[in-house]
């Protein structure tokens, strides 16, 4: 959940990249909470300074729990020097995701829960037949 240490999932997920100008380097990769890659796609290129879009929408049931994104072959080592100036940079921008919910129940409503089962079956056992 965003500003917490809690795990989340969501349905959809997408980013803008910028400048792809090299196909196959640029990539984005879902995978669920089992870590199993439900859908991998490349970006497409836009060429110099263009804008790409690319996202997902889980509308199997799946739920996304991490995406892995790979933006060209370049990296930035300190201070803006780049690990190869011959490569092309891809930087990426506004990253858009439809409402996070919990990966999993919070230990305390699993407990609620088992506690209300447990009241429910001490009462069902107390009841006496009519008669």
């Amino acid at each position: 959940m965003p500003g917490t240490t809690l795990a989340a999932t969501t349905s959809a997920f997408g980013a803008i990249f910028v400048d792809v100008e090299v196909a196959g380097l640029s990539r984005m990769e879902f995978f669920d909470d089992s870590d199993v890659l439900i859908y991998a796609r490349d970006v497409l290129v836009a060429g110099n300074q263009g804008l790409s879009f690319l996202g997902a929408v889980a509308t199997g049931g799946e739920k996304i729990s991490r995406v892995r994104l790979t933006s060209g072959l370049n990296t930035i080592v300190a201070n803006g020097l780049l690990g190869n100036p011959n490569d092309d940079v891809v930087v990426m921008d506004d990253f858009l995701y439809a409402e996070p919910s919990r990966a999993v129940p919070e230990p305390a409503a699993l407990a609620l829960a088992g506690l209300g089962l447990v009241c429910g079956l001490i009462r069902r056992g107390q009841r006496r037949p009519a008669g």
